[in-house]
């Protein structure tokens, strides 16, 4: 359950479990909660109270917390965006377990595969089965139906108009399951994170007006998974031609996107207090290797040692 243990959201399931009764007992104080142990926690949920526990979990930890990876993964998303950033997330905490995806119209379908021994345990599915309706919801999604997808026998139902079932039961480790929603109305959100820029980020203010209006574009959601056709539709364009205008420019897509994200990173090494992890997955990086070699690249030095460097200019202090 490494990507539950990364980023802190161990931390923030935690406290949900005070909504449950005698969830404390669960986690004493002192407790290093590792991926094992998170895991044997859910296991002693489920065998107390049934599989719905691990859902209504996963939900309230989505919808109700407030720490920065939840915010990063529902900063202007869209259904097939949530999907997409956890597949990321997965990658970048290095999980062992691995999720397909396909969103088609408004239902979403999640296939749980593995990269090295054996497959999620199903306390994990229920959990993140749950943590993703949680997400829908907090982006907008709404009339939430789910179910899971035995590789045998018929669907189970979880939810049901936005009401979740206390007492399904299913055999295996519902690998499968899908999710579906009646209606998808986008939840406005400001930019989350503000931060001083440091005078020694790379700079795009003497690049030409199209190089300009397409950093704009993909400033306002750094960590999307963005394509040139993405980016030409919104210029009112065609991908073909938005690179022949690049061309012009001497520019190329994908050098403007690695651009925009170390900028991005930055701001946010200089100015806030998130992880160096948290920015590497918030500005749209793979993972720590692909951050940490792209940052080198533009900025001349590792991401931890800009914010050494940066605490001076920014006028913070450590905690």
């Amino acid at each position: 359950m490494q990507e539950f243990v990364s980023f802190g959201l161990h931390v923030a399931l935690i406290r949900q479990l005070a909504w449950l009764p005698r969830g404390y007992d669960l986690v004493p104080a002192g407790t290093v909660v590792t991926s094992a142990k998170l895991r044997s926690i859910m296991l002693s949920l489920e065998e107390a109270n049934g599989p719905a526990v691990l859902v209504r979990l996963g939900r309230h930890l989505a919808a109700k917390e407030q720490a920065p990876i939840l915010t990063m993964l529902r900063h202007v998303a869209t259904p097939g965006m949530i999907a997409d950033r956890w597949r990321r997330l997965e990658g970048y905490s290095h999980a062992r377990a691995r999720s397909d995806y396909q969103v088609t119209g408004k239902s979403m379908t999640f296939h749980r595969g593995v990269v090295r021994g054996q497959p999620p345990a199903r306390v994990e599915n229920l959990l993140l089965h749950g943590f993703l309706i949680g997400l829908l919801e907090a982006v907008g999604a709404d009339f939430i139906d789910s179910t899971i997808l035995p590789s045998h026998g018929p669907a189970v139902s979880v939810m049901r108009n936005g009401r979740l079932s206390e007492k399904f039961k299913f055999n295996g480790r519902g690998l499968r399951f899908r999710i579906t929603w009646k209606s998808f109305e986008p939840v406005s959100s400001s930019y989350p994170f503000m931060a001083n820029m440091p005078g020694t980020a790379p700079s795009i203010s003497a690049q030409r007006p199209i190089v300009q209006q397409l950093c704009t574009i993909l400033e306002q959601d750094i960590g999307r998974s963005w394509t040139i056709d993405d980016v030409a539709a919104a210029l009112d364009t065609s991908g073909r031609t938005l690179q022949r205008r690049l061309q012009y420019a001497n520019s190329r897509f994908s050098d403007l996107l690695r651009l925009v994200r170390v900028r991005e990173a930055c701001r946010l090494l200089c100015g806030t207090t998130l992880s160096v992890g948290e920015i590497g997955f918030w500005c749209g990086f793979t993972d720590n290797a692909h951050f940490s070699r792209d940052f080198r690249r533009l900025a001349s030095m590792p991401p931890s040692v800009y914010r050494e460097a940066s605490y001076g200019h920014a006028g913070l202090t450590r905690a």
